[in-house]
């Protein structure tokens, strides 16, 4: 798989908005691409497209990812419809973490747990996950009135550097502070 960093000014970038709008459902989609192409100027993030080595001019899936000191946290990926179950999401998602270098490499996805009009993509979401190298931390938070699970590429999950990352994230991009984490019992 080939990643390109993509740039406001990207022949991609179309397709990559049109992909964004269709793969995540309003609830998720706070910020447009165009605000998420702004924000790449203000705090160390990667807007990386996805290419096959066979066809490296057709963009398959997108990832936005933002960057801390020794750690990343992955906010969007998507892989384009014609193209999910094919395979393709998990050698992409593969480049992903190997670009990162093995650093700790954080997600969250909806919960599948909480009663939902998407709850078969949520399990396809969460199924995706686990099978490409992430593991559940244990851990939830609400956004914008919906769960989501905090999961984690390493087994042991280091809470306080979480929420320290998120936190500062949170801060220069909406203002507000980080949503509270929790267990579900």
């Amino acid at each position: 798989m080939i990643l390109k960093k993509l740039t406001p000014n990207h022949p991609d970038i179309p397709a990559l908005k049109k992909l964004y709008e269709e793969a995540f459902p309003v609830n998720e989609r706070p910020l447009s691409i165009d605000n998420i192409l702004a924000f790449m100027d203000q705090m160390p993030c990667d807007l990386l497209g996805v290419y096959p080595d066979e066809t490296p001019d057709e963009f398959s899936a997108f990832f936005f990812g933002v960057r801390g000191e020794a750690s990343v946290y992955g906010v969007y990926f998507a892989t384009r419809p014609d193209l999910r179950s094919t395979g393709i999401g998990g050698k992409a998602f593969k480049a992903i973490l190997e670009y990162y270098n093995d650093m700790p490499f954080w997600f969250s996805y909806e919960s599948p747990f909480e009663k939902s009009d998407n709850a078969e993509q949520r399990e396809r979401r969460r199924r995706f996950y686990l099978k490409n190298g992430f593991y559940e931390t244990g851990w939830f938070t609400k956004l914008n009135g919906t769960e989501f699970i905090i999961a984690s590429s390493k087994k042991e999950f280091d809470k306080e550097a979480f929420e320290k990352f998120m936190g500062a994230m949170f801060a220069s991009t909406t203002g507000a502070a980080l949503p509270e984490l929790y267990r579900r019992d």
